[in-house]
């Protein structure tokens, strides 16, 4: 269970908010981070493999930091009706997933089974295994 504020538009996305038979691809990133810069540029380039995907970035910094950087190395990611874009405001997000390092990757199936956990910049090229 988890809520953030949305970057794009007004208001809370919860889990609850999660569409019901797609995959969910949660992403815990930084636009300070480098590995992360790297990962959304590969998946950006890549989105074709996520169109049937709902895709929710989750950082701990405002969307006036947040935008330029997803402008500039993942703009596939920016307007997009399968990506939220989410503010960990109460920096809830680590206590509830627990990751342990930035950018993480959480993919969840259909049935909101997670199905791999990826780290950094590397592993995250690993997520296609499991989008085809």
């Amino acid at each position: 269970e988890f809520s953030f504020v949305k970057m794009q538009s007004d208001g809370i996305f919860s889990s609850n908010d999660i569409k019901k038979g797609k995959k969910t691809l949660i992403v815990l990133f930084s636009p300070t981070c480098i590995h992360c810069q790297l990962a959304l540029n590969h998946l950006s380039n890549n989105f074709d493999y996520l169109k049937d995907t709902q895709v929710i970035l989750v950082s701990e910094y405002k969307a006036d930091e947040v935008l330029p950087f997803l402008k500039e190395h993942a703009p596939k990611f920016v307007d997009n009706k399968n990506v939220e874009l989410l503010y960990d405001s109460n920096y809830e997000f680590a206590p509830i997933f627990q990751p342990t390092s930035i950018p993480t990757f959480y993919l969840f199936d259909k049935d909101k089974s997670l199905l791999t956990i990826k780290k950094g910049s590397v592993e995250a090229n690993q997520i296609f295994t499991y989008l085809k």
